[in-house]
């Protein structure tokens, strides 16, 4: 190899490392999390000769950042699957979760008084700035 194609090769593999060591990208990552439902919970209220179900279902969730850039906004989609076969669905939104961070959340669902059986994230979207 010629001195000059050696100093080009010197050269660009300095600044590859430079680049990658400060943290800068070559490719902009998408980012990435996990959502998981912690926790839900519905009220049941007992009456004299029946009871009925509060219309709305409490979910507490985590979302983790699992990528290598911060998450400055995000959207979770969550369902609630109620004992006759209904869903119901209805969305969130957060922002900042730190890349390798975690964010705790809840929102409620109205699930028109039916008794729910199940709580999952059906979809998410997730925007770095």
């Amino acid at each position: 190899m010629r001195t000059r194609e050696r100093e080009v090769a010197v050269l660009v593999v300095a600044l590859t490392l430079v680049a990658v060591l400060s943290g800068c990208y070559l490719i902009d990552p998408t980012p990435t999390a996990r959502f998981e439902i912690t926790n839900w919970t519905q009220e049941y209220y007992q009456y004299s000769d029946h009871g009925e179900y509060s219309d709305y279902v409490y979910v507490y969730f985590k979302v983790t950042n699992t990528g290598t850039v911060d998450i400055d906004y995000y959207e979770v989609w969550i369902e609630v699957r109620c004992a006759d076969g209904s869903t119901y669905q209805d969305w969130t939104n957060g922002l900042n979760v730190t890349r390798g961070g975690y964010l705790t959340d809840w929102t409620l669902i109205n699930v028109a008084g039916k008794q729910a059986v199940s709580v999952s994230v059906t979809n998410h979207e997730l925007t770095s700035y």
